[in-house]
């Protein structure tokens, strides 16, 4: 095996443990360095030296991201953001208090929250308190329970 077919390999699996991250956190910017990864392991395969094979990775890395990020906008999931509008207004129990960490019960489960308003009266554990917005899998509630 030469120099370049071991280039072409080390790009590959680069480029595969790449592609397998970008399933665990789906970005979508990382498909572009994977996809990158396997040009340059084609160009490293086909007998290109090492500094034709890394600057064609580069360039197709480079060139991949703002197509990337054009396509992270379009698979934006608008559906999904209107389910997180779903919450406002509902109550939630707290369950417990943690160095100003709230836990609260909704939906069966538990979740982390917050106070809206961090110079309102603390809550207790017990007490009713009303989903004024969603951030991620974080409940922002205010202590008027409507």
């Amino acid at each position: 095996m030469n120099a370049s077919q071991m280039l072409g390999t080390a790009l590959l699996v680069v480029g595969a443990i790449v592609a397998v991250s970008e399933m665990h956190t789906l970005t979508i910017y990382l498909i572009a360095v994977a996809v990158a990864c396997f040009v340059g392991a084609g160009a490293a395969f086909a007998g290109a030296s090492l500094p034709m094979t890394l600057g064609i990775t580069a360039v197709v890395a480079v060139l991949g991201m703002p197509v990337a990020h054009w396509m992270r906008g379009r698979l934006r999931n608008h559906a999904s953001e209107h389910v997180t509008h779903d919450d406002v207004g509902r109550t939630v129990q707290v369950t417990s208090i943690n160095d100003d960490h709230l836990r609260v019960s909704y939906r069966g489960t538990a979740w982390h929250a917050r106070m809206q308003d961090a110079s309102a009266a603390s809550p207790h554990p017990g007490q009713t308190l009303r989903i004024v917005a969603r951030e991620g899998n974080v409940l922002v509630l205010a202590a008027d329970a409507a």
